[in-house]
């Protein structure tokens, strides 16, 4: 396997540190970024130790949580007994919903804040709506419809690259 280029460990480096501005280890954005332009879409966790310069154990561990997120999915290699990972397609769209279906326990931690602060505390109710409003509102606008649009949108851009390549 050919070591990544100058410019290729630039990118895989801006990918990751891309994913620490998520909220995410900065191997996460690493690994991601080198499945993105990887020669071969599919690397092994030793390929990919050896492309990112890191250990095998903890390419498996961060490789684990992108794979439990859907971002990534193992796939068979024939000849290989070593696992092999690729991006997974629609990944995204799962994060997205991910991140919405998250927001239900602050809905009802604020219900259930609605019933130990009594009508005679209306600033703090007032609080407690405006939280559940606040996550109600981002589950409607960023939604199934929402990633419904997302997928649409991504098809589109699919389809008008694959036309300019013909």
């Amino acid at each position: 396997m050919a070591e990544p280029t100058r410019s290729e460990r630039e990118f895989v480096e801006r990918i990751g540190m891309f994913f620490e501005t998520l909220g995410t280890a900065r191997m996460m954005g690493r690994i991601y970024g080198w499945l993105m332009i990887a020669p071969q879409p599919r690397q092994s966790i030793t390929e990919l130790a050896a492309a990112l310069g890191a250990s095998k154990a903890s390419i498996s561990t961060v490789i684990r949580q992108l794979e439990l997120g859907q971002l990534v999915e193992r796939v068979p290699v024939p000849g290989s007994r070593q696992h092999h990972y690729q991006l997974r397609s629609g990944g995204w769209a799962h994060i997205l919903r991910a991140r919405v279906a998250r927001l239900r326990p602050g809905i009802e931690a604020a219900q259930f804040g609605l019933t130990i602060v009594g009508d005679d505390r209306p600033g703090q109710r007032e609080r407690l709506y405006e939280l559940m409003d606040f996550f109600d509102f981002v589950g409607v606008e960023y939604g199934e419809e929402h990633v419904r649009r997302w997928e649409e949108y991504a098809k589109q851009g699919r389809d008008r690259r694959a036309g300019e390549r013909s």
